[in-house]
């Protein structure tokens, strides 16, 4: 019998949680080292597994944002904003540092100026809608629009279902 790897760390009691059908979210902070937080999406477990560390668990299909800053003595050495879809294996995946196995990735800024401009299209966007309820080819969207400097069109949830429903009418061919 194959035994399943868990999200849980062996002291919690709430019971092991399949790995294979999660995705999972390391969280970390350390003053001027490190500081991770999630921009927006609601995890379906939180371990906390080490001072200033904590695991997030997000079921496959949810959209979450997550932002990764990394320091040092001088300064900020890496900024990165990263808006993902927790997803099944079989699709495609891409290997993002503090996600495991992989995710989605729909959105990703890096850089001081890129994450800024992100985080800045994000609160708009919040004031608005649900985050997670955003079609994920919107946040691809706003990914192209981020890296070609220029402004994103207004989000319509009517309009990107019906390019939905088109998209897989048209593969169901």
């Amino acid at each position: 019998m194959q035994r399943l790897r868990t999200c849980t760390p062996p002291d919690m009691d709430t019971g092991p949680v399949p790995s294979c059908h999660l995705t999972r979210v390391r969280l970390r902070e350390a003053k001027l080292k490190a500081r991770d937080r999630l921009v927006f999406g609601v995890p379906v477990k939180r371990f906390p597994f080490a001072p200033g560390c904590e695991l997030v668990c997000f079921v496959p299909g949810q959209i979450f944002g997550f932002v990764r800053w990394r320091g040092d003595g001088y300064g900020t050495q890496t900024w990165r904003l990263v808006v993902c879809q927790a997803a099944d294996t079989g699709t495609e995946l891409t290997k993002i540092p503090g996600v495991e196995p992989a995710a989605a990735l729909l959105l990703h800024a890096f850089g001081k100026t890129r994450v800024v401009r992100a985080l800045t299209m994000i609160d708009a966007l919040k004031k608005q809608h649900e985050l997670p309820d955003i079609a994920s080819d919107y946040w691809r969207h706003l990914h192209l629009c981020i890296e070609q400097n220029i402004e994103p069109d207004a989000y319509d949830a009517a309009g990107f279902k019906a390019l939905r429903i088109a998209q897989e009418l048209r593969s169901g061919l």
